[in-house]
């Protein structure tokens, strides 16, 4: 039987060969003794459990040791500070709010309608969308210059940092460097909206005539509202306040600054800066395209992503190698990786003319297969546009342009939900801005046509007025 002393530390150096397992391996990360020392800048403690001074606690070096090498989720536990930190990207984002079916972070499209057709009332984050139009026609221009103008907007809501900081960046591959003109600017409403809005910013002012109208408006409130009770006395009903009890808390007052309504007859002014808007060439090869968008998104960290292909695959804008799949698809592939590699902060739209290639259905096939949603623009012939301009010929405003088709939504596809529609939904391009909503057959009036038919028919009864006079004249010869 052997004493030893209590300071005395119980492993030596061959401790490593006394702890080998029967048999015959080494157990990974082993605790050893002879390593005992206190990490640097560590709380120091007393005496742990009666444990006289000097006595030396066994495993702190090594746990702490262990803490460092620990694997969470393929990330190392000194890892894991330096990941959080190299992302300052802030979920507090004005175009940001959650997904009223899927509860997943979503931006605005830059269109009202469009956001609702998608399902989620905006753009899932790290999805990509397709917008294919089967014309020659260049509807899609629209939705790219909204979802463009959309991204600027968010970054100047914070006043003149967002300039220079900001919170949004625009990628554009394309060579159009004159897009950035071309931004349609936000709608601020009729001439009657302007006027009552610089009424009311006036009346907002504190001056001695807008204090006398505040409290005559204050006494006329008061009589109003005695009135009132004498009404509901007598059981009629107030219609404002009856409005106002029933309806519903809008989400436009949550979030006020998710989406806008853009005038497309107006410009964006300012114009975008470099700061705001990067532009790469399509006809760089994919690599260095993946390369310097992947460096773009890693200098702004801490901004939302929004990428855009306008035309994709345009004759005038893309190599004609870009039209083999074996050339496009490490393209598509490398962004749809990217998208998911920054999922919490990139969306990515692009639009395509499918009229290019609509002797291709397997190219056409390959490119959707890469992209979250595809919606389809069909527009309308020159024989449909007369009908609806004689069926809505004292209405000229609900004149439709073409049918909306949705071959997959982002989320619910992946998730296998049929959310395939064809002809249900229609598209128009207004005064002022780009409108979906449910398509119906219009019915042409009956009168007109009948009015058209008995005026025909009366034209055929009646004899030619030429013949008419030949039979009652009668020559005289002198």
């Amino acid at each position: 039987m052997s004493f030893r002393k209590r300071g005395e530390v119980l492993s030596d150096g061959n401790a490593a060969r006394r702890n080998i397992v029967p048999g015959g391996m080494i157990p990974r990360d082993m605790p050893s003794r002879n390593n005992a020392q206190r990490p640097s800048g560590a709380i120091s403690r007393g005496p742990m459990g009666g444990a006289a001074p000097g006595r030396v606690v066994p495993n702190i070096g090594n746990v702490h040791r262990d803490l460092k090498g620990l694997h969470i989720s393929g990330r190392t536990a000194q890892a894991i500070p330096q990941a959080e930190a190299s992302s300052g990207f802030s979920a507090v984002h004005p175009g940001i709010r959650p997904s009223p079916a899927t509860s997943q972070q979503t931006t605005s499209t830059g269109c009202t309608d469009l956001d609702k057709l998608m399902g989620h009332s905006g753009f899932p984050l790290g999805c990509s969308l397709l917008i294919e139009e089967e014309s020659t026609t260049d509807f899609n221009s629209i939705l790219t210059k909204v979802y463009a103008s959309q991204g600027i907007v968010h970054n100047r809501i914070e006043g003149s940092h967002g300039f220079k900081d900001g919170n949004t960046h625009l990628i554009v591959l394309s060579l159009n460097h004159h897009l950035t003109k071309e931004l349609p600017g936000v709608y601020k409403g009729s001439r009657k909206d302007i006027k009552k809005s610089k009424i009311a910013q006036e009346q907002s002012k504190v001056t001695v005539s807008n204090l006398l109208e505040s409290q005559s408006k204050s006494n006329t409130s008061a009589q109003r509202n005695k009135d009132l009770k004498i009404a509901w006395r007598y059981g009629m009903n107030d219609d404002s306040a009856k409005s106002e009890s029933s309806r519903e808390v809008d989400q436009s007052e949550t979030y006020p600054d998710y989406n806008h309504q853009f005038d497309i007859t107006s410009t964006l002014i300012p114009a975008p800066t470099s700061n705001e808007i990067s532009f790469i060439s399509p006809l760089l090869p994919a690599a260095s395209v993946l390369s310097q968008m992947e460096s773009i998104i890693k200098r702004h960290n801490s901004k939302l992503i929004r990428i855009l292909l306008p035309n994709l695959l345009h004759p005038a804008l893309y190599p004609p190698k870009m039209t083999q799949l074996h050339e496009l698809i490490p393209l598509l592939h490398g962004l749809r990786s990217l998208l998911k590699k920054y999922k919490e902060r990139c969306v990515m739209l692009s639009t395509i003319s499918t009229s290019l290639y609509h002797n291709q259905p397997l190219f056409t096939a390959q490119i959707e297969q890469l992209f979250d949603g595809v919606i389809v623009l069909e527009p309308f012939g020159q024989e449909m546009l007369q009908f609806l301009e004689r069926a809505y010929k004292s209405q000229p405003n609900k004149i439709q342009h073409g049918l909306v088709h949705i071959k997959k939504l982002p989320v619910f596809s992946e998730r296998g939900e049929m959310h395939v529609s064809k002809s249900e939904w229609a598209f128009k391009n207004g005064r002022k801005r780009f409108e979906i909503e449910e398509w119906g057959i219009p019915v042409e009036d009956e009168d007109d046509s009948n009015k058209k038919n008995k005026d025909s028919s009366m034209q055929k009864a009646r004899p030619p007025q030429d013949e008419h006079q030949q039979s009652h004249t009668t020559n005289l010869d002198f």
